[in-house]
């Protein structure tokens, strides 16, 4: 009895003595892939006609606004953007890079909006490259204006009233391009 006295008291010690616990645990994770980009919501290629530009004085320009560009991008380091012109800021005949001013037309880029990405108008001689930090203003989108001037290219009478243009006829071409990249 002796025996089954200690046998029955160390079971009983047994189920008294709570077990060890028992834990579960997920660890959680996602990812979320940078998204950094310029859009417009008439497309990716915008075109830009001045018209003729015959008849317009070289003391004066043409405006030809080009719609918006918004501005959204998710990295924590922010954004670089670049606006180049292929023709550094000329229009040129039939968009070949050129220095003579007989085939080439001055143009401007003026840009608005707020967040630091307005700009009065400049000429694209050299790429306009400026960076942004990341913050939340940036999820949601920033938009701002954009619109080109172009010189008028109508050169003074010549004898009798004659009427003549500074640069040779043709089409005038040049490309301009925002580029935004995340830091």
């Amino acid at each position: 009895m002796r025996t089954s006295t200690i046998l029955a008291a160390g079971l009983a010690a047994l189920a008294a003595a709570p077990l060890a616990a028992q834990n579960l645990t997920y660890d959680m994770s996602a990812q979320v892939a940078p998204v950094c980009g310029v859009y417009s919501s008439t497309g990716t290629v915008i075109d830009v006609n001045f018209g003729s530009l015959a008849t317009v004085d070289t003391a004066a320009t043409v405006n030809a606004p080009a719609g918006s560009a918004t501005y959204r991008c998710n990295s924590v380091a922010g954004f670089t953007r670049t606006i180049a012109s292929q023709n550094s800021g000329w229009l040129t005949l039939d968009g070949a890079p050129t220095t003579q001013a007989s085939r080439r037309i001055r143009f401007t880029l003026t840009h608005g909006g707020g967040s630091g990405l307005g700009f009065a108008a400049r000429q694209l001689t050299a790429p306009v490259t400026g960076s942004f930090p990341g913050n939340g203003t940036w999820l949601g989108g920033q938009t701002g204006g954009i619109s080109f001037q172009a010189s008028g290219v109508r050169g003074a009478p010549a004898a009798n009233g004659v009427p003549g243009t500074t640069v040779l006829s043709g089409n005038y071409r040049d490309t301009v391009t925002i580029t935004l990249t995340a830091n």
